[in-house]
């Protein structure tokens, strides 16, 4: 079951993501570390976007261009940002297009996404596919 054809061909045409980052939950630190300094990081086809450090509770937009909207994936990762050693992972999640479009409504969509490769954490976003351009 792929797409609908139709709608397919209107996001093929003129396609941007919005996703508003709003919060995380239960996310995995170690014991020694405060739930300060985190960050969300969306990458797709060499598109880095991210949100500002802080607390879990970014509320946050970042746009990425879809290309195709069949195999598109959003790699979402969240980070504990350290100003003299590497950014520690806390989770990651990626996001597929196809899966938010055979919904068959145009969004927003609200989801919580759970985290992989980490004992727990959740991400509270809001999704929004928009128009634009000619088609």
């Amino acid at each position: 079951s792929g797409i609908n054809a139709e709608y397919g061909k209107q996001w093929y045409q003129r396609r941007v993501r919005a996703m508003r980052v709003v919060e995380g939950l239960e996310l995995a630190l170690p014991s020694t570390e405060k739930a300060s300094n985190l960050f969300v990081q969306g990458t797709l086809h060499g598109q880095v976007q991210r949100t500002q450090s802080g607390s879990a509770k970014w509320d946050s937009n970042l746009h990425f261009m879809i290309r195709n909207c069949n195999t598109d994936k959003i790699n979402i990762a969240v980070y504990k940002e350290f100003a003299f050693a590497p950014n520690l992972p806390l989770g990651k999640f990626d996001l597929s297009v196809s899966k938010l479009l055979q919904s068959g409504t145009a969004g927003p969509w609200n989801k919580r996404l759970i985290l992989t490769e980490t004992n727990s954490g959740v991400l509270n976003v809001t999704i929004t596919l928009k128009h634009f351009g000619k088609g």
